[in-house]
């Protein structure tokens, strides 16, 4: 009986090249709706604004900022050229009085930080002029919140959540509230870039392989950028493109997270179980699928099947795994960690789910059956997050090129068991051995900091 329970869920998981076909086309065709439809509220093909990627042989020092929900991260960037870096940074987090006070107390908070990076921590990065506000420093700034972009320095702050809650700022230019404040702290530093964490991973891995044509996050999310030709993104106003030279390109940040639909999407009874008791259902649900933040509660999904089955642990549920979310992609990490070392330790694997409170501990039986599933749910991730490559692949037309360079960055990808090859196998699935060979997946690093900083030198007047 575990042989058929199996055998049923690789045949709703594994994806051969004909079940990948419809969420290919269906992705290629959600790129070309998104470049019509304007980026008002939840939006895909984001223009940037950004219309050049660097050579690789850039030097000097820059600014990057980039704020998520937790942390206010400033880095002071030198070039070194041969896409070589050195990186300085400052972390700082935001108290829940400055998260929710007035806008001007919160960006002076940031003001300061950055004084502190330019005169202390990285003074020796900057020349006597930069430093004494002579000369004029640029600052790339990475705003994990919404953000209605006009240019690539202008930008209207949306409401922004994740507990912030800060008076008199929504509505405002997120450059003008940072160059207010830099002005009250007699700091000459100016906003040249606001930038997405996709598009910065896309820039800094540019910087070290200027072949670079697709800029990838798999994490406990996925997204994507790419480069798209000016003509192409409708939703540019007429006399905005008109400003650009024929064959101009400008970075796009996809949003490609929110893609997908019920009408192609191969969803199995799990999908559907996660996607209801999730608190924003039908939401994302290509990213429900297969990124970082999901995939443990898709195999306690599947667990609780196998034990009602009575294939796993007794057929007793164990204490604690009836609880929705209870299940980390961590463990799921962790235990395929152990497989790989071919023969999977018995204490660690009990150690690995010490959370749980088991009736009967689980046997070495019980330890295979569970990694299987936990190899089975990965592997659909690795397929799924080739859709995203594969789609911007051939939105670009690249397949005629002699290398296709993806800078990858993110926690699933870089430190998940195997996921690396298996992403490639999916490539491999569609394309091929012959285009397979050239598409080189390269891991891009600090694409915050480093893509921060190259796109407020590239976006310089």
């Amino acid at each position: 009986m575990t042989d058929a329970l199996f055998q049923n869920l690789e045949q709703e998981f594994l994806l051969s090249k004909e079940k990948l076909a419809p969420i290919i086309h269906g992705f290629v065709n959600e790129f070309k709706q998104g470049l019509k439809t304007p980026s008002r509220g939840l939006a895909t093909m984001i223009p940037s604004f950004v219309t050049k990627l660097p050579k690789g042989n850039e030097t000097g020092s820059f600014l990057s900022l980039d704020l998520g929900g937790t942390h206010l991260r400033i880095s002071a960037v030198e070039l070194l050229g041969q896409g070589q870096v050195r990186v300085l940074e400052l972390k700082r987090s935001p108290s829940q009085e400055l998260k929710t006070g007035s806008g001007a107390a919160f960006f002076d908070w940031i003001a300061d930080a950055v004084h502190e990076l330019i005169t202390v921590k990285a003074k020796h990065l900057f020349t006597k002029k930069q430093i004494q506000g002579e000369e004029t420093l640029s600052l790339g700034v990475c705003w994990s919140f919404p953000v209605d972009q006009s240019g690539v320095d202008q930008g209207l702050i949306l409401r922004m959540g994740k507990g912030f809650t800060l008076q008199d700022t929504e509505g405002h230019d997120l450059a003008d509230m940072f160059h207010q404040a830099f002005h009250r702290k007699s700091l000459n530093v100016k906003v040249t870039a606001i930038l997405n964490d996709t598009v910065s991973t896309l820039v800094a891995h540019a910087y070290s392989n200027p072949k670079a044509r697709i800029g990838l996050i798999y994490a406990t999310g996925l997204n994507g950028a790419y480069p798209e030709k000016v003509e192409a993104i409708e939703k540019l106003d007429p006399e905005l493109r008109a400003h650009y030279l024929p064959g101009t390109e400008m970075l796009i940040n996809t949003e490609i997270d929110i893609f997908g639909n019920e009408s192609y999407l191969p969803l199995t009874k799990y999908d559907l179980l996660l996607d209801a008791s999730h608190n924003q259902p039908k939401f994302q649900i290509y990213e429900k699928m297969m990124s970082g933040a999901y995939l443990g509660e898709l195999v306690r999904l599947i667990v609780l099947d196998f034990i009602k089955a009575d294939l796993l642990f007794n057929g007793m549920i164990p204490e604690g795994l009836e609880e929705t979310w209870s299940f980390p992609t961590a463990y799921m990490s962790a235990l395929e960690a152990e497989a790989a070392k071919h023969t999977l330790n018995h204490e660690k694997g009990i150690e690995i789910l010490s959370n749980f409170h088991f009736l009967h501990m689980p046997t070495t039986q019980d330890m295979a059956i569970l990694t299987r599933i936990c190899r089975i749910v990965a592997t659909r991730s690795a397929y799924l997050a080739s859709v995203a490559i594969i789609s911007m692949i051939q939105q670009q037309h690249l397949l005629d090129q002699s290398e296709i360079v993806v800078g990858i960055t993110g926690s699933t990808y870089e430190f998940y068991p195997h996921m690396a090859d298996r992403l490639q196998g999916a490539l491999r699935e569609w394309f091929g051995d012959d285009i397979t060979n050239k598409i080189k997946l390269e891991i891009a690093r600090d694409g915050g900091s480093i893509g921060g900083a190259l796109i407020a030198m590239l976006c310089r007047d």
